[in-house]
């Protein structure tokens, strides 16, 4: 069986990326990463090649949503052989639940209802459909505790948990750190094996722990220093915001300055050599997602959401401030 499975760039998307590794195999599985200003793209242009989009069996689109007109195309030309589906919680893509290969959720119910995550929808998935059922009990409980984390941190539930919360933060930590393809294989062993043939249920090893030490230092160091950089600006509805330039730890950051500046709706942080806003609130009378991020062509959930913009037209109109003739001549 060939997959091919489009997936977003976070813990979350990556997540979707291990779970399909571990259902269909690693040699079978084509992952492809995306963000809010490419999917569309990518998916248009492989739907487009008949012949790319029948070499694969079942084709996944997880933790990130096209637009309603990719979907439109998708619905059409998949109609007959329905090989994609879509698992995604955003709740700026809830209108894709008219399409009957999609599934948008925004909350499950375990013992009470709350948020849920890409991983964790496609993992019912798979669980339903008996993919996960060549690993004994034992492992399919660590694919069930890894989804848990996954999902505890994507939807910032970890901060309830206190200290049992901490594991999930742990992982992303550990996700910037180790990078993309070796966090996967990392997780895939750590979820078949543990720590080592003694230690099947620990995540952590030492050499992990001394990582994550010199990380969280780091973090605590890069909020330190932006903190002291934040300006506050009032957007088109009326609320007080703060703007930050910034390149990494965007959920740590984001939240903590949130919580540094009780009087902003949310803190915007720009990343302008890759492109890339990120917001966070932690305020209950804002929706980031619908109202904020979906206004420049991104998406994401209440208290957190994303956009992109042209870097390159970015850094071109800051470059031609910066150094045009009347500046140089006031320097002079």
């Amino acid at each position: 069986m060939r997959v091919k499975l489009f997936t977003h760039t976070d813990l979350d998307g990556i997540g979707c990326a291990v779970l399909a590794y571990l259902a269909f195999g690693k040699e079978n599985v084509d992952v492809e990463y995306c963000n809010y200003d490419d999917i569309d793209d990518k998916v248009e242009v492989f739907m487009e090649d008949d012949s790319l989009y029948r070499s694969y069996d079942n084709i996944f689109i997880t933790d990130i949503s096209v637009s309603d007109s990719v979907a439109n195309m998708i619905d059409i030309l998949d109609r007959v052989d329905r090989r994609v589906q879509l698992f995604d919680h955003h709740g700026t893509a809830l209108f894709l639940n008219k399409y009957d290969w999609c599934m948008i959720k925004e909350d499950i119910y375990l013992s009470n209802i709350i948020k849920t995550c890409g991983t964790e929808l496609f993992c019912v998935f798979a669980l339903w459909l008996e993919y996960l059922n060549i690993y004994t009990p034992d492992v399919r409980g660590k694919i069930i505790q890894f989804v848990d984390i996954v999902r505890n941190y994507d939807t910032w539930r970890w901060k309830e948990l206190d200290d049992k919360g901490l594991i999930s933060k742990q992982m992303n930590d550990l996700f910037h750190i180790y990078g993309r393809e070796k966090f996967i294989d990392w997780a895939m062993k750590r979820i078949m094996f543990g720590t080592s043939p003694l230690h099947q249920d620990k995540w952590f090893s030492e050499t992990d722990m001394l990582l994550l030490d010199q990380k969280q230092q780091d973090i605590d160091i890069y909020v330190e220093e932006k903190a002291k950089q934040i300006k506050q600006f009032t957007d088109q509805l009326g609320n007080s915001y703060g703007i930050v330039f910034a390149e990494r730890y965007f959920s740590e950051l984001g939240n903590q300055l949130c919580e540094m500046n009780p009087d902003l709706a949310y803190v915007a942080m720009i990343d302008i050599s890759n492109g890339r806003v990120s917001y966070r609130s932690i305020r209950d009378d804002i929706n980031l997602g619908t109202e904020i991020a979906h206004n420049y062509g991104g998406g994401g959930h209440p208290k957190a959401a994303g956009s992109t913009f042209d870097s390159t037209r970015a850094m071109e109109t800051v470059t031609n401030w910066l150094f045009d003739s009347e500046n140089f001549e006031n320097v002079l």
